[in-house]
């Protein structure tokens, strides 16, 4: 749902604000072997993290993994978080490594700006982080978790996954944030307001009405900032047409998942099937792509260990 400062001129910088979601899933099984292998998607990918973490730890992991489902990668949907953190805690756990998810988190190179993916992996819900820590030109490793709350399960998104660009991710990614001139601080005074004053209480509250209109307007001022990059306020104009179409049928709230082009608008739970099939026939029409439903994810990661 977005970064929060973008200025940093308090001593913090990035923080962030996110909720997870029920679909679509990282699926890993692990199991012991006699050497390491990886089968399934994405395995390149997968192999280059196990070594990441048996470098790192200093084991040499005796395990398969099987990657039997991955979220899509580079459409905003924080796949490589997730995926990331799946194989490290598997590993993990069939190494006899202690650590902690924020720990395996920095091993595996995520939270270089916010730990919104890193707690909902760990706790599921909505999640508002801190930020990092900001001296010398260099920052703190994790940020700070400040605000957690469990995201109603009567409150429902309808994601859409325009046919059309891809989010910027790795060096690329890296390359925008080092061409993005600081954030004014009246703008990062206005998404704290709003998300002080109205997006947290309204969430306690269920006021669906209120949190909607403060989401929408936290995109506002975030996508203006990000519109020299991006050429507008959201990723592609396939991306802004779609928003401007979930606002039209009646969300709640819209917004750009990170770097998009996956977007989301909020409904109540029985409304959104009809919304859903209404956008699903509204791409159908233009640049193509996919839409589906997804509700608050409240726990997290699921683990199961079995023994044989």
């Amino acid at each position: 749902m977005g970064l929060i400062d973008l200025n940093g001129d308090l001593g913090r910088i990035f923080g962030g604000i996110g909720v997870g979601i029920d679909y679509p899933n990282v699926v890993l099984e692990a199991q012991k072997s006699e050497r390491f292998s990886v089968v399934g998607e994405q395995a390149e990918l997968v192999r280059a993290l196990a070594k990441r973490f048996s470098e790192t730890y200093r084991v040499q992991p005796r395990a398969q993994l099987q990657v039997k489902q991955t979220i899509p990668e580079h459409v905003g949907l924080g796949s490589g978080t997730q995926l990331a953190l799946a194989v490290a805690v598997a590993l993990a756990k069939l190494s006899n490594v202690e650590s902690s998810t924020q720990e395996l988190a920095s091993v595996m190179g995520r939270m270089q700006r916010t730990g919104v993916g890193t707690t909902i992996f760990e706790r599921g819900g909505f999640v508002v982080d801190g930020g990092k820590t900001l001296k010398n030109g260099s920052t703190t490793k994790s940020p700070s978790l400040i605000s957690h709350q469990s995201f109603p399960a009567d409150w429902c998104f309808v994601v859409a996954l325009p046919g059309e660009g891809i989010g910027l991710a790795n060096d690329a990614e890296k390359a925008a944030f080092n061409k993005l001139p600081p954030m004014p601080a009246e703008d990062v005074g206005k998404v704290c307001r709003l998300i002080m004053m109205k997006l947290i209480p309204s969430l306690a509250e269920h006021e669906i009405e209120d949190f909607g209109e403060a989401l929408t307007e936290i995109q506002v001022v975030i996508g203006d900032h990000f519109a020299q990059l991006q050429g507008g306020r959201y990723s592609n104009p396939a991306t802004a047409d779609t928003i401007k179409f979930l606002q039209q049928i009646g969300a709640y709230g819209v917004g750009q998942s990170s770097w998009g082009p996956t977007c989301y608008g909020l409904f109540r739970k029985d409304d959104a099937e009809e919304a859903k099939f209404k956008v699903q026939a509204f791409l159908k029409n233009g640049v193509g792509g996919k839409t589906f439903t997804a509700k608050a994810n409240n726990r997290g990661a699921f683990i199961r260990l079995t023994r044989q």
